[in-house]
């Protein structure tokens, strides 16, 4: 058997690209939510909060993700997973627009991004 014998697909290997495209980019936008947190509140604390928004859902959902993946369609759920992962982002882009941001608080800007966070 060779062990590289699914990397002569071609949609394998589009599969592994933009993958690899999408983990990289969601590595580099958290640092910049935690930068852009530190940068409002120059408190450690509210980066602790922000890993804290990210782990309530995920492990409150764990054991019902699993099900629910197992009944639906991988494809359409893939594509409907990156939709979402799309809208937060835009969602966290209009937060740190400068000219969109300044009419809000600092306070109302930093609860905005843990609501999206989480």
């Amino acid at each position: 058997m060779d062990p590289y014998a699914a990397l002569r697909f071609k949609e394998f290997n589009l599969f592994l690209g933009v993958r690899f495209a999408m983990v990289f980019a969601w590595s580099m936008q958290f640092i910049v939510i935690e930068w852009q947190v530190y940068s409002l509140t120059k408190d450690p604390l509210s980066l602790g909060i922000i890993g804290l928004m990210e782990v309530i859902p995920a492990v409150s959902t764990a054991l019902f993700a699993g099900h629910f993946v197992d009944q639906k369609e991988k494809r359409n759920l893939l594509v409907k997973c990156i939709l979402g992962f799309s809208i937060i982002s835009l969602g966290l882009f209009v937060l740190s627009v400068p000219s969109l941001s300044e009419s809000l608080s600092s306070k109302s800007i930093l609860y905005g991004i843990y609501a999206l966070v989480f």
